[in-house]
């Protein structure tokens, strides 16, 4: 319904007011307005046993935030060339559309919402500061925090568990017994955050750890004495992996092609769900001498030709499971300001059928790029069993 917009404004301004008032959000643009930021949130918080109204406001880059006392006076902001604005009661939800014409068309909803008065709310992790790998593993301090120089790694397992938990959902129900093998493993941070986090959903880890590093391997072994965990570790290249029944396969900056060789280890060796994270990539940078029109426009200038190589080289790598029946996804699993190599490939094999687009579009950027992927090398006897496309 249409009403007057200073009637609407004032009738929004008594909903943030009242005691049933959860949260009210100020966004979009009006017509010949320019709004101070993009997007303004307010919602009541509790302060030393005092509530107060805090208004976090966005320019799309960073937020601001403030507290005011309640008896702030929010007319201005709601007049400040906002076009949508809504408050939110515990039952009913209140909007405005501001019209080219400047009218307010409004609307009324009916909700059953609860006020949250938290003021710093914690995100919730997947494995706590305080849980017994990360003291093991140097990454905490006495009181069980996670140490300053070792918050981004942390930060990293966290959004990685995050990750791998939704892609294993209802994955592995009718079984007893998980199998997990982390290739490239490193100093373990993934490994032992993955056994840890599963422990106590299956009756049985089986856990392996490959890097060809040996003082990796006898680092791993001290970490898992330590802990009392049941998992192995080898020093062997990706490639050399003795192959083994597997659920859940990993690799983290697996550098250039031993991230192929750890999803061709994954897909010989039957994983359900494969976790990559490349790093460095060269194998296709070596192969493209000329490009296609009109990227010829992009790979003209070296970064950027770089940058789109590396990109293709992931695409390809997707397209390829794909191929093979998995569902795939290419996510950032971590902020670049933690790492620059934050790009994962998370696959679960479903046996979808394969569509006659995705065999097209494949055969099609190789034969325009004239290259062929290392992983398809490795992969062409499965990619001509389940595609009919094989190496080209």
């Amino acid at each position: 319904m249409k009403i007057e917009l200073p009637l609407a404004i004032a009738q929004i301004n008594a909903r943030i007011k009242s005691e049933q008032f959860v949260r009210a959000v100020l966004s979009g643009q009006r017509r010949n307005m320019q709004t101070e930021y993009e997007r303004v949130d307010i919602k009541p918080v509790l302060i030393k046993d005092e509530i107060k109204l805090q208004i976090v406001s966005s320019n799309g880059k960073q937020d601001i935030t403030k507290n005011v006392e309640l008896d702030f006076d929010f007319t201005s902001l709601l007049n400040n060339g906002f076009a949508n604005l809504q408050a939110d009661t515990t039952t009913e939800s209140y909007s405005i559309q501001i019209s080219k014409k400047d009218e307010a068309i409004v609307s009324v909803g009916k909700v059953k919402l609860s006020r949250d008065l938290t003021h710093d709310r914690q995100k919730e992790r997947m494995l706590a500061e305080s849980n017994q790998i990360f003291k093991a593993l140097d990454m905490s301090d006495l009181l069980g925090r996670i140490k300053p120089s070792k918050m981004d790694k942390y930060k990293q397992v966290d959004e990685f568990l995050r990750l791998l938990a939704q892609a294993v959902d209802g994955q592995f129900t009718n079984q007893d017994q998980l199998s997990v093998v982390d290739l490239g493993c490193g100093h373990a941070y993934l490994t032992f955050g993955v056994g840890e986090y599963f422990k106590d959903k299956y009756k049985n880890i089986v856990i392996l750890g490959v890097d060809e590093r040996g003082e990796s391997k006898e680092h791993n072994e001290r970490i898992a004495s330590k802990l009392n965990i049941d998992a192995k570790f080898i020093a062997a290249k990706i490639a050399d992996t003795p192959n083994q029944k597997v659920d859940i396969a990993i690799a983290l900056h697996a550098c250039d092609t031993a991230t192929d060789d750890a999803i061709f280890w994954a897909v010989k060796n039957g994983a359900k769900v494969i976790m990559a994270a490349p790093c460095c990539m060269h194998e296709l940078q070596t192969q493209i001498k000329e490009s296609p029109e009109p990227w010829g426009l992009l790979t003209k200038y070296g970064l950027v030709k770089e940058r789109l190589i590396d990109l293709m080289t992931d695409s390809l790598r997707a397209q390829i499971l794909k191929l093979l029946g998995y569902r795939v996804d290419i996510v950032e699993f971590i902020g670049g300001e933690h790492t620059s190599r934050n790009i994962l490939i998370r696959a679960v094999k479903t046996g979808a059928p394969v569509l006659d687009i995705d065999k097209k579009r494949y055969k099609q950027m190789l034969t325009d790029w004239q290259i062929k992927p290392y992983l398809a090398q490795l992969l062409t006897d499965e990619l001509k069993a389940a595609a009919g496309v094989g190496s080209i």
